[in-house]
């Protein structure tokens, strides 16, 4: 049993914290960093000092607050020698990623960096079938409406919404890049363009036009918003002989060749299947060189970074 430490119980830490207690016989633990007005969630014991953090000695910290926050927090926990799972993205700049990634080394420590859409079966299934056929070209498309994501609250207020937070559709919806880079095997370079388009956020972009290139091997275009009252999540992957059409939202494929359908799949998942085996992989291949540890997001991160500010 290890001790787990959360920091952030938004949506998604609530949602890693169930699928904790369900699953698992671990010890949670919540960070809480306002002192004077803090109450336990989800049943978990809450400290708000890093005198505390010491004396409780986690193993395991979950780095699930607002984006800006992650490098940060991060370097806190590493300096302490706790190991780390960081929800994506990695941060909203890489300011301080320098010396979060000496402290990691220097000290040993297991991390890893949380896009749990590389468990879902039709990445999985385009992942392998990728093995034995040639990629010429992705498209994929990630579109919706902020305002619907966390209707318990006023969207406006979200880090989703404010640059100055780490929102905007580049690092939010950075799923796309992130699984798109784990089929390709490597991204060279990340161009295109974004803008805010409504006053749907604050001042964060609201859609963004994306081309991938990648010397030697196929290139992709990627488009999100979250402007969009049409919610949508596809991927088309063209072969040398066929095409994919993917519905990551209904959870099926269809295959076409001379623009004929010719199969179809369909896959039975619940909500949490992604995040559940992402969860499995984690504390299975927990080491400092397990799949998609912070050395190797931050080759990818830097390139998100660099289209973003330049």
């Amino acid at each position: 049993m290890s001790k787990i430490i959360f920091f952030g119980l938004g949506s998604i830490g609530k949602r890693h914290v169930k699928i904790l207690q369900n699953n698992y016989n671990h010890e949670l633990i919540a960070f809480r960093s306002d002192k004077n007005n803090y109450k336990s969630i989800a049943d978990l014991k809450s400290i708000t000092s890093w005198d505390e953090f010491e004396r409780i000695n986690p193993d395991i910290a979950f780095i699930t607050n607002p984006t800006y926050k992650h490098i940060e927090t991060a370097t806190e926990c590493a300096k302490r020698g706790c190991n780390l799972f960081i929800e994506k993205p990695l941060g909203s700049s890489t300011n301080g990623l320098s010396n979060l990634l000496n402290i990691i080394k220097l000290n040993g420590i297991s991390t890893y960096i949380a896009y749990n859409l590389r468990f879902h079966p039709i990445i999985d299934y385009i992942k392998r079938i990728t093995e034995n056929n040639k990629l010429v070209y992705i498209r994929a498309t990630c579109s919706s409406y902020l305002p619907l994501w966390r209707p318990d609250q006023d969207y406006k207020k979200s880090y989703s919404a404010s640059l100055d937070l780490g929102g905007g559709v580049v690092l939010e919806l950075s799923h796309e890049i992130d699984y798109i880079y784990y089929l390709l095997g490597r991204i060279d370079k990340i161009s295109g363009q974004f803008s805010q388009l409504t006053d749907i956020t604050v001042d964060s972009e609201d859609y963004a036009e994306i081309l991938i290139e990648s010397d030697n091997t196929p290139r992709a275009s990627i488009h999100t918003n979250y402007a969009s009252h049409y919610k949508e999540r596809k991927i088309i992957a063209d072969f040398e002989g066929f095409t994919l059409n993917c519905d990551l939202i209904s959870n099926s494929i269809n295959k076409y060749s001379k623009e004929e359908l010719i199969e179809k799949k369909e896959f039975d998942i619940h909500q949490n299947y992604t995040y559940e085996k992402q969860l499995d992989y984690f504390f299975k291949y927990n080491s400092p060189t397990m799949m998609n540890n912070i050395f190797e997001a931050t080759s990818l991160f830097n390139k998100i970074i660099d289209f973003k500010e330049n």
